[in-house]
């Protein structure tokens, strides 16, 4: 029986920490800025930066991603792409922290049965 709460203490813990976990972000910022104790990404005064700023829902799949206007020109293809592969690299760690999970609960299982 202690065996079976501590598996359900354990489903509970992912399942908790799983809820948190809903959104990834993915910044990229160029120009002069501070990043307050929140993680909200501010100019410093008098200075101007540019952001590419994506959002991810992991439970719907819903992606947004929000740009300065002038990220747009062609100067800025090269962070663009960047800002690209990092989404990209997201989406391989939202799989693999899956697996990992998955992995777990299995591992659990055999050393509990």
């Amino acid at each position: 029986m202690a065996d079976s709460n501590r598996f359900q203490d354990f489903i509970k813990n992912i399942g908790e920490k799983i809820s948190n976990l809903t959104t990834l972000e993915i910044k990229t910022i160029i120009g002069d800025y501070v990043v307050d104790a929140n993680d909200r990404v501010a100019p410093r005064a008098d200075a101007e930066f540019k952001v590419i700023f994506s959002k991810i829902d992991l439970i719907d799949g819903d992606m947004t991603t929000h740009l300065s206007t002038e990220m747009l020109n062609d100067r800025y293809e090269w962070l663009r792409e960047f800002h690209a592969r990092k989404e990209a690299r997201g989406h391989e760690i939202i799989n693999d922290n899956i697996n990992a999970v998955k992995s777990l609960i299995e591992l659990y299982k055999s050393q509990a049965g």
